[in-house]
C-alpha cells in the first residue's frame, strides 16, 4: 500500500509538471513584450469617451486632408468653368516686297484686328452646372470618408473595451482557480480527496493564468490598433462603462431615406452625369468667331478702314452625337445603381436593427438571468464541495458555466456595437463631429 501510494504522488506531480509546462510554453516569449505595456497602463491618464476619440481621429487623419485638397480642387475647376473664351488679337501684312509698285514696304496694307469666339447652345452655363456638380460630389465624399473612418474609431473603441472586459473575466477565473486549487490542497492534506484532483486544480490554475497573459496580450493589441487612429498616442483611460448597453435617447436611428450620404452621393453622381449631357449638347453647337479691325493702306500715304469679319464652322461632320449618346447612357446607368442602392441599403438598415435588438435582448438576458444564475450556482457548488457534498468537477463544471455566461455577455456587447457603428455610418448619425471643409487658395 505504501508503495502505491508513492506511484500515485509521483503520477500527480508529473501531471502538474506536464500541465505546467505545457500550458505556459507558448506565452513565455510574450512576457517581455507585455511589461512596457503593464508599465505605460499603470501611468496616470486621461479618461477617453467615443466622442473624444472620434474628434481626435479625424483630427489626426491624413485621408481628411485629402478630402479638402479634393474639395479644394473641385473649386478651382468651377472658377475656371466660369471663364469665358479669350479674345484674339492678329496683325497681318499684305502686298510687300513685290515687284513694281509692291517694292519695299510701298503698296502694303497692315490689317490689325481683334476676334471673339461667341458660345451659343448654353454651353457656359452647363460647363457651370457640371462644375458645381463636381463639386458638391467632392464635398459628399469628404463626407463619406469622414464616416467611414469614425465607423472605424467605433469599432476599435469598443473593440478595445471588450479586450478589457475579458481581461477582466480571466482575472476572475485565475482568482477563482487560485481560491479552488487551496480548497481542494486542504482536502488532499486531509486525506478527503485523490492527489490526482489536486494535480486537476493546479493545471486549473496554470490553464486560467496562462487565459489571463493571453487576454491581455489581445488587449494590448486592441489598445493599439485603437492608439493607431490617435496619432499613436496611448495615453488614455477606456472608460468601462461605456461597454453596457445603453440607455439614452441619442442611440435612437432616423429612419432611412435621401438624406443618407450613400443615396446623397449616388443622387449627386446621377446629377452630374445630368450636366455632363448638357456640356454635350452644347458642344454640337458651332461657335461663330466676330472679328473687328483697322486696315492701313501705305500707297494711299496711311490711309486706312475698318475690317469686320465672321466665321463659323460648318457642323458636317461632327456634330458630337456619339458624346451625347454615352453621356444618356451613363446617365441611365447611374439612376438604376441609385435604385439598386436604395433597396440595398433598406435591407442592410432592416437586418442592422433587427440585429442590434436580438444582441439587446440576449445582453438584457444574459444580464438579469443568466449570469446571477451562474454566480449562484458557483456559491452554492462551492459551499457543497466545502462539506463534501459535491466533487471537484462539480466545481469546475459551474466555474465554466460563469465564465461562459460572462464570455456571452462580452461577445453579444461587440455584436451590439459593432452592428450600431455600422447603422451610425448609414444615418450619419456623428456627421456634426465632421470638422467644416477648409480653403486653400
Amino acid at each position: 500500500m505504501p508503495e502505491q501510494y508513492r506511484s500515485i504522488r509521483r503520477t500527480a506531480r508529473i501531471l502538474r509538471y506536464v500541465a505546467s509546462a505545457s500550458l505556459a510554453a507558448p506565452f513565455l516569449a510574450l512576457t517581455p513584450a507585455l511589461a512596457p505595456v503593464a508599465f505605460a497602463q499603470a501611468q496616470p491618464s486621461a479618461p477617453l469617451s467615443l466622442r473624444d476619440a472620434i474628434e481626435r481621429a479625424v483630427d489626426a487623419d491624413p485621408g481628411m486632408r485629402a478630402s479638402n485638397a479634393g474639395i479644394d480642387a473641385a473649386r478651382g475647376g468651377m472658377r475656371q468653368a466660369r471663364v469665358r473664351p479669350n479674345p484674339e488679337l492678329s496683325a497681318e501684312v499684305e502686298n510687300f516686297n513685290g515687284p513694281g509698285d509692291l517694292r519695299g514696304f510701298d503698296g502694303a496694307e497692315t490689317t490689325f484686328s481683334l476676334s471673339q469666339e461667341v458660345e451659343f447652345g448654353g454651353r457656359r452655363g452647363a460647363r457651370i452646372r457640371l462644375a458645381d456638380r463636381e463639386l458638391h460630389g467632392a464635398e459628399l465624399d469628404h463626407v463619406l470618408r469622414g464616416l467611414d473612418l469614425i465607423r472605424d474609431v467605433q469599432s476599435a473603441y469598443y473593440d478595445a473595451l471588450a479586450a478589457e472586459e475579458l481581461v477582466l473575466i480571466a482575472r476572475e477565473r485565475l482568482d477563482t482557480a487560485q481560491s479552488l486549487n487551496a480548497s481542494v490542497a486542504r482536502r488532499v492534506a486531509a486525506a478527503r480527496d485523490p492527489l490526482m484532483a489536486g494535480a486537476r486544480a493546479e493545471a486549473g490554475v496554470a490553464e486560467a493564468r496562462i487565459a489571463l497573459t493571453r487576454a491581455q496580450a489581445e488587449a494590448a493589441t486592441a489598445r493599439a490598433r485603437l492608439a493607431s487612429f490617435l496619432g499613436g498616442d496611448e495615453g488614455f483611460t477606456l472608460i468601462a462603462a461605456d461597454y453596457a448597453l445603453p440607455q439614452i435617447s441619442d442611440h435612437d436611428h432616423q429612419a432611412l431615406g435621401d438624406s443618407s450620404p450613400d443615396i446623397a452621393r449616388l443622387s449627386a453622381e446621377r446629377d452630374r452625369l445630368g450636366a455632363s449631357v448638357s456640356v454635350e449638347r452644347s458642344l454640337a453647337w458651332q461657335n461663330p468667331t466676330l472679328s473687328l479691325g483697322y486696315r492701313r493702306f501705305e500707297d494711299r500715304d496711311g490711309d486706312g478702314a475698318l475690317v469686320a469679319g465672321v466665321s463659323i464652322p460648318l457642323g458636317v461632320f461632327d456634330r458630337n452625337q456619339g458624346s451625347v449618346a454615352r453621356a444618356r447612357a451613363e446617365q441611365r446607368r447611374a439612376e438604376f445603381e441609385l435604385e439598386a442602392a436604395r433597396r440595398t441599403l433598406t435591407r442592410e438598415y432592416a437586418a442592422l436593427e433587427r440585429a442590434i435588438a436580438s444582441d439587446a435582448a440576449a445582453i438584457a438576458a444574459t444580464e438579469q438571468e443568466v449570469i446571477p444564475q451562474a454566480e449562484r450556482a458557483l456559491s452554492l457548488a462551492q459551499e457543497g464541495y466545502d462539506r463534501g457534498a459535491f466533487s471537484y468537477l462539480d466545481v469546475l463544471e459551474a466555474q465554466r458555466s460563469l465564465s461562459d455566461a460572462r464570455q456571452n455577455r462580452v461577445d453579444a456587447l461587440r455584436s451590439y456595437h459593432t452592428n450600431e457603428a455600422a447603422l451610425d455610418r448609414l444615418t450619419a448619425r456623428f456627421a456634426e463631429a465632421l470638422p467644416a471643409e477648409e480653403t486653400h487658395q
